[in-house]
């Protein structure tokens, strides 16, 4: 559907726009890498023997991550009742390792995008939305019935990443994504995907399957960035997805963000699926809720890195 009054006057508004995006959005294939030292960052947030000390020196020899970890401490979420005085104060005393290397893992794939040229692009809801889904996946994770159940901290870095693919589309056709964005305006009760079909020719899960291939991003995390709408999914790391999509179905419910119809099926089937008892739902959407001015307040400490 175009956004145009006038039809008559000019070609449909999806042509139009897949026509302009189309050598853009081929890009995707071919991504540059990412910046040398954030491959290196990556090399040593994924190693499995990084311990605590490690991170700390890690975070300190990188400013800019130094910066979003220190706005990240002093945030209402955790309520410190002492300041925090150094990186590692902030580290060892607040956070924990997990945490810190999923935020850090985060803030250094979205930091080649520049989405500011893109008229429409709301990046602070993006993060909104990215913190609600991480912290919904890590309560959810620990209520998975089964031996291999994903961790909270792999179910958190999930939920942070499960989108990144819409910051590539943003990032190689602003223009056109722009468009996607005041459809979605104009009939919210539209969804996001469905008009990034029409308007771009993909969706920003296309989007991400290429950029995990292209940045030969962690198995988990390419599975969740490819599968995460896909309710009957039960491949690699299917469990995983499965917390994700749940999560990420609660998060945009918050911010009133259209579901499809038959999401209360789907949702019944994955809780289901998951072994994840109804009472014990309840309590984690009730504990979720209490706490999302302050999962919105942490957001926009991330969202600042992409300001």
């Amino acid at each position: 559907m175009s956004i145009h009054k006038n039809d008559d006057a000019r070609p449909p508004l999806a042509s139009v726009g897949a026509t302009a995006a189309k050598a853009r959005i081929q890009r995707l294939s071919s991504l540059p890498p990412l910046p040398r030292r954030s491959q290196e960052l990556l090399r040593l947030l994924t190693n499995p023997e990084l311990n605590i000390l490690d991170l700390v020196a890690l975070i300190e020899q990188t400013p800019a991550l130094a910066a979003r970890i220190l706005g990240v401490a002093a945030s209402p979420f955790f309520r410190s009742p002492m300041p925090v005085r150094s990186i590692s104060d902030a580290i060892i005393r607040l956070l924990g390792l997990n945490l810190v290397r999923d935020l850090s893992l985060s803030l250094i794939l979205s930091q080649p995008f520049d989405v500011r040229s893109c008229r429409g692009f709301d990046v602070m809801r993006y993060w909104r939305h990215a913190m609600m889904t991480a912290t919904f996946a890590q309560f959810l994770a620990p209520s998975v019935q089964a031996e291999d159940a994903p961790s909270p901290s792999e179910a958190y870095l999930g939920g942070l990443l499960h989108s990144l693919g819409l910051l590539a589309l943003v990032h190689v056709a602003p223009d056109v994504m722009g468009l996607v964005f005041r459809e979605l305006e104009a009939q919210p009760e539209r969804h996001l995907a469905e008009v990034e079909r029409e308007l771009a020719g993909m969706d920003h899960v296309d989007a991400g399957i290429e950029l995990a291939r292209a940045w030969r991003l962690p198995s988990n995390v390419a599975a969740v960035m490819a599968y995460h709408r896909e309710v009957d999914y039960r491949g690699d790391h299917w469990r995983l997805v499965a917390v994700v999509t749940l999560a990420d179905a609660v998060g945009k419910d918050c911010l009133a963000d259209a579901l499809p119809a038959d999401w209360g099926r789907a949702h019944w089937f994955l809780r289901e699926a998951l072994g994840v008892p109804p009472l014990a739902w309840d309590h984690l959407v009730e504990c979720w809720q209490a706490r999302s001015q302050d999962i919105a307040d942490l957001a926009a400490v991330l969202a600042g890195s992409a300001s």
